[in-house]
């Protein structure tokens, strides 16, 4: 894998819903993303905005399976390959900026023109339910040693003429790690739902 430092120009990242698409300009060869369910292998890349601010050039974070091009209307700022190692046993500590969510069935359905399914995705607010929803997703492949989680302001959005909210928060903490392979998988394909607006990239460090 490669990790990369990336600035998008403000025009495009004034709406979080194109900085997806910027991105993708650096790996003009890769397919993309087809996957139906977070079990299947990761394609493409994940990001984290790392910095962005009104009138400024969003600064990103981005982990790819292939090495970044440079393209001219963005900023490769830095690049370089990673071989994640994880070892049983070992404590790391974590940042995760993720979309915690849960589903439930839709009873309005009837009332929305157009709509298909009866379920629907309601992000988890409490942080108790922020909290349970990580240490599902970590499962027995590590142990959730401790985390502090920050809220986000709402993120709006614009896709062509609808208007999208999402409620996101950022996980800081410690890990044990129980199952070495799985939480390489997990680095590789990331966490929860809401990948194109910076969300699922799980970075770790060695706690020295």
């Amino acid at each position: 894998m490669f990790i990369s430092r990336v600035e998008i120009p403000w025009e495009a990242a004034r709406n979080p819903y194109e900085i997806h698409r910027q991105v993708w300009r650096l790996f003009p060869g890769e397919e993309r993303e087809t996957r139906s369910n977070g079990e299947e292998a990761r394609q493409g890349f994940l990001f984290r905005i790392e910095d962005q601010s009104t009138g400024r050039p969003a600064r990103l974070l981005v982990q790819s399976r292939q090495a970044p091009v440079r393209d001219d209307g963005l900023q490769l700022l830095a690049s370089r390959e990673i071989q994640p190692a994880p070892t049983a046993g070992q404590r790391l500590a974590f940042v995760l900026t993720a979309n915690p969510v849960k589903t439930i069935t839709d009873t309005y359905r009837d009332t929305k023109p157009g709509k298909q399914s009866e379920k629907c995705r309601v992000p988890l607010i409490k942080e108790d339910a922020q909290r349970d929803w990580l240490v599902r997703k970590l499962g027995t492949i590590a142990m959730l040693e401790s985390v502090n989680i920050l809220p986000h302001p709402p993120l709006y959005f614009r896709k062509g003429k609808h208007i999208g909210k999402l409620v996101t928060c950022t996980f800081e903490g410690v890990i044990r790690v129980d199952n070495p392979k799985g939480l390489t998988r997990l680095l590789e394909n990331g966490i929860g739902t809401a990948k194109a607006f910076g969300c699922g990239l799980f970075l770790v460090r060695r706690i020295e």
